[in-house]
């Protein structure tokens, strides 16, 4: 650790926060999509309800399994969605990071500031890269929730059309 500058751990560290920012705006991005598919839903129940009724035998078998299909990939791409904008945020590592909002949250600010100024270049390392570990693990988890939810909304959107032409 102790070849590693300073430097380079605030500006990894950077990086990595910007990754988290990065699925932030595709959580966003996404949301958008998942809204316009919600309430075409809405504005085209009546439509579906009357193909219900007018299809007869398979039909209608397929045409409900369809819609049965699309509302749990909504659901599940949803799910993916929310558990991308709320990570679990958790330091397993220490309750005593300087560099971790939550831990600093805990302290007072005359603590924090007494703490900061007992701080070695050492220490100051060591809790910076604990803190770009940290930060990979929520990002990781953001963007792996992103995906699964771009899966969800792209096999969404395939179904929607597949009853829309059915």
């Amino acid at each position: 650790m102790e070849k590693l500058k300073l430097s380079f751990l605030q500006s990894e560290l950077n990086r990595v926060s910007e990754w988290i920012q990065f699925s932030d705006k595709k959580s966003a991005f996404l949301s958008v999509y998942y809204s316009g598919i919600f309430f075409g839903i809405i504005t085209y129940k009546e439509n579906v309800i009357s193909s219900i009724l007018s299809f007869k035998s398979w039909y209608l078998c397929l045409y409900n399994l369809l819609i049965l299909l699309t509302i749990g990939l909504f659901i599940v791409g949803i799910f993916y969605l929310i558990s991308s904008v709320f990570p679990r945020l958790k330091n397993p590592n220490t309750d005593k990071s300087l560099f971790y909002f939550k831990s600093i949250a805990k302290l007072k600010l005359i603590d924090y500031f007494s703490e900061i100024e007992k701080l070695t270049e050492e220490d100051t390392k060591k809790q910076i890269a604990e803190q770009i570990h940290i930060n990979s693990i929520i990002a990781e988890q953001k963007m792996n929730n992103v995906i699964n939810s771009t899966k969800c909304l792209l096999a969404l959107i395939i179904f929607i059309f597949t009853i829309l032409i059915v």
